[in-house]
């Protein structure tokens, strides 16, 4: 019988267009290939997974992301993953993806009589350059992209790379913004964006440069592009304060204006409360429409 997860994401479409049918034999993974994009449970005190897979099996796949100045989080992983194997009867495959330092190995861990293995898999090792390259031909000649790409795609901004995280990303940022087609341009932003915010202080700082700087900010008002600003905003908004009430997530997806999104967007990172996030939405000194 399969779980019933709840809190589903609002951006859970955008992930299965991405991950839907993509295995992750590309990073040396012997897996299943990917049924759906699932949402767990908070459980207090614990950090929530990064990201929870259903894969063709009927078994979940655990995947969470670290660099060389953080360590893995093995207790809240291991939480959840026992949380679902004891509530829900199914298997867990658990994956750390890791960038900025060689870190190949695995995880292992008894609770009783229930053995725990968890994954490592540097990401470092992989040749962002050549990755970005070999996408870039594709798209800028309007190739189509494989599953392997897709996969290379998302992940592009922790491969190796000769520039700095906070330039690596934007780099990438760009090239998805050459994708043609609207709603899978869309779709890349708004996954990437929500892994990079996910994973690492350092991918939420990064963000935010590339958001608020002011070339960006004429460029992301293309047209068509409102909707990536408005899940932009709720991305680095729910990093701040995991759900936000009714009225608030209403104000920012009906708003309409790019002005205001953009004015939104460079004041994000100096919100700290709801109350102070109500006020800039709601002020009557906004930006007039």
């Amino acid at each position: 019988m399969r779980a019933d997860f709840k809190q589903k994401s609002f951006i859970e479409g955008y992930f299965n267009r991405i991950f839907k049918g993509l295995s992750f034999e590309e990073f040396g993974l012997d897996l299943p290939a990917v049924k759906e994009v699932v949402e767990v449970e908070q459980i207090e005190n614990y950090k929530k997974p990064l990201l929870m897979f259903l894969l063709e099996d009927d078994s979940l796949l655990h995947i969470e992301i670290i660099n060389i100045k953080s360590k893995p989080d093995f207790q809240s992983i291991s939480v959840y993953d026992m949380s679902i194997v004891l509530k829900y009867g199914m298997q867990v495959r658990t994956v750390i993806l890791n960038f900025g330092s060689k870190q190949n190995s695995n995880f292992q861990r008894s609770f009783g009589s229930v053995y725990y293995n968890t994954q490592i898999v540097d990401l470092s090792g992989l040749d962002g350059e050549r990755v970005h390259k070999e996408i870039n031909q594709k798209i800028s000649s309007g190739f189509p992209i494989n599953e392997a790409d897709k996969l290379n795609l998302v992940f592009l901004p922790f491969m190796k790379n000769s520039l700095p995280f906070n330039e690596a990303l934007p780099k990438v940022m760009y090239l998805i913004k050459k994708i043609k087609d609207e709603e899978e341009r869309m779709a890349y932003l708004t996954v990437i964006s929500e892994i990079v915010t996910r994973a690492t202080k350092q991918g939420l700082n990064a963000l935010e440069e590339w958001l608020v700087d002011s070339e960006v900010g004429m460029r992301i008002k293309d047209v068509g592009v409102k909707e990536g600003m408005r899940n932009s905003l709720l991305i680095i908004l729910l990093d701040k304060f995991d759900s936000l009430p009714y009225n608030l997530y209403f104000a920012i997806t009906n708003q309409q204006n790019e002005n205001i999104l953009m004015e939104w967007l460079r004041k994000s990172s100096g919100i700290n409360t709801i109350d102070e996030l109500e006020k800039m939405v709601f002020s009557r000194n906004r930006i007039k429409e």
